[in-house]
Order: C-alpha cells, then structure tokens, then sequence
C-alpha cells in the first residue's frame, strides 16, 4: 500500500485512502446552505444600496431645512429690526402729542395725532376712552393696550417661529439620514459573515455564520423599513 501511495503522489493522482486503509472523507458542498446564504447577501447588498440612497436624500433634505430656517431667521430679524425704528418713531409722536396737549396747543396736538400709524391710532382711541388724564386706574400709555399690535412685529415672530420650525426638521432629517446609514452598516455586517461563511469547511463554523449573517440582514431590513421614506422629486 505504502508503494501505492508513493506511484500515486508521484503521478499527481489524489489519495483515496488513509494511512489505516479506510477511504478519505471528502468535503460535500450543502447546496441549500450556500443558496440561503446567496439569497442573504443579495438581500442585503441590495437593501444597503437603498439605504444608502435614502440616507443621502435625508442629507440633502436636511441641508434644504436648514437654508430656509437661516434665510428665515434674516428676513425674521429685518423685519424685527424695521418694526423697532417704527416703534420708536410711535413712541416719538405720541410723546410730541403728550407735550402739545400739556401746553394747551390743542391745533399742534391734532396734527400729531393725524399722523399716528393705524396700529396706534387704533389703541389711542381707546386709551383716551379711558380718561387717562382724570382715571388714575387707567393704562398709562396707549402701548400697553392689548389690542395694539405692531403688524411687523407679528411677522417678525411668525418668521422666527417658521424658523423653529424648519430648523426642527433638518434635525429630524439629520437623525433619519444617519438612521439608514446604521441600517447599511448592519446589512454590510451581515454580508460579510455570509460571504466568510464561504471560506470555512466546518459544517458548525459554516452554519454558525450563515445565522448570524441571516440575523444581522433581518434586524436591518426591519430598522430600514420602519424609517419613513424620502422620494426624489
């Protein structure tokens, strides 16, 4: 037998025997194993690649959110800025009315009062309804009437809120773009123990990593698909 071995090593002929004589076991491919563990990795390779897609439009959809919520808070603080001088020219005509009506010049008093804004206009005739000069319960200028409202000011603080807003949307786009790239990075973690899983011969090995690459697909898969969805307008 010895000099059998020997012919055959020496005319490349693979041994079919062991030392004892008993037939060599050859390795047997598991024909469903490799073909799950095929299915695995494409499902994953494709998934990562969607993930991925998903991840990059969040990404830009985030970058978009957060441009509008900067432009917003400079058109919000423009208009802040014009509602403060138109304050201030208010403020101005009513002290002018307030000095014109303590000297007794009634005629400089009503030119002033013309030229009050409708906003204040508006709030003086009912400051005055309130005989502010004889009532010492009554308001003590015509600013700290509720109803007075400066339309500039509202728009200012309804921009700014806009930019709250939109500033909380980059985030939430923020948080879902780097949702779906931890989803592509589980999915690659799953292609990689089926694509080792190729390289052992042990069955236990071979089984043990196709689990886990068939494990680490799911749990992807499944964080995937509880993301909410971006399409490419």
């Amino acid at each position: 037998m010895g000099a059998l071995a020997a012919r055959r090593r020496a005319s490349g002929a693979p041994a079919t025997a062991t030392a004892g004589g008993t037939p060599a076991k050859r390795h047997k491919p598991n024909k469903w194993l490799e073909a799950a563990v095929a299915i695995v990795i494409s499902a994953a390779g494709l998934m990562t690649s969607w993930s991925s897609y998903q991840a990059t439009l969040w990404s830009g959809e985030q970058t978009v959110q957060y441009s509008r919520a900067g432009a917003d808070r400079v058109k919000s603080t423009r208009v802040a800025l014009d509602a403060s001088v138109n304050r201030t020219i208010e403020v101005d005509l009513f002290t002018a009315w307030l000095n014109a009506t303590d000297a007794g010049n009634a005629r400089l008093a009503t030119i002033y009062e013309t030229r009050f804004p409708p906003d204040l206009r508006a709030a003086f005739q009912v400051w005055i309804a309130q005989r502010p000069f004889d009532n010492p319960a009554a308001l003590p200028s015509p600013f700290r009437i509720p109803s007075y409202r400066q339309p500039e000011m509202q728009e200012a603080k309804a921009l700014e809120a806009k930019a709250e807003a939109e500033f909380a949307a980059g985030q939430r786009a923020n948080r879902t773009a780097d949702a779906f790239t931890r989803g592509a990075v589980i999915l690659a973690m799953s292609m990689f123990f089926g694509g080792i899983a190729q390289v052992f011969r042990g069955r236990a090995v071979r089984v043990g990593l196709a689990v886990m690459a068939l494990i680490s697909c799911a749990f992807g898969v499944e964080q995937i698909f509880s993301l909410p969805l971006l399409a490419l307008e």
